[in-house]
């Protein structure tokens, strides 16, 4: 019996038959448009690479038991992704309320750091391999 491809290597197969045949012939906004379903492309095949063992969402909500304490993490929602889409939520609204305008370091700082790096690792990872960058230091 013949084995389907996986998610990965149909997504591969399809991106680098897109930069090939496709991609060359495009000019101006379509050009454009080819760079950025080949960057959406990319991002997929990366993330599907990269979490398929749960880990860079393991390490947000450990970031954000951190913050809340790991039973409000739990309470967030049933599967890890639902935890971070509502975790996300909630902190955005505190920072609007200005709840850490006070103190913007450690735990809050460590979530928004995290956050930032995971979201890297999928959208920029050159960037990310690249640049130094280090966490405020409280004054």
């Amino acid at each position: 019996m013949h084995e389907a491809p996986s998610r990965k290597a149909l997504i591969e197969t399809a991106l680098e038959s897109f930069q090939a045949e496709i991609l060359p012939d495009l000019a101006g906004d379509r050009k454009y448009l080819g760079l950025m379903i080949a960057s959406a492309l990319a991002m997929a095949v990366r993330e599907l690479e990269t979490d398929g063992d749960g880990s860079a969402a393991r390490r947000v909500l450990d970031a954000f038991a951190a913050l809340y304490g790991e039973d409000n993490v739990a309470r967030a929602g049933a599967d890890m992704e639902a935890r971070i889409d509502e975790l996300c939520r909630d902190l955005s609204r505190e920072l609007r309320d200005g709840l850490y305008d006070a103190d913007l370091t450690g735990p809050v700082i460590e979530v928004l750091t995290v956050l930032t790096e995971e979201k890297l690792k999928l959208s920029n990872p050159k960037f990310l391999a690249a640049r130094e960058y280090s966490q405020p230091t409280p004054n």
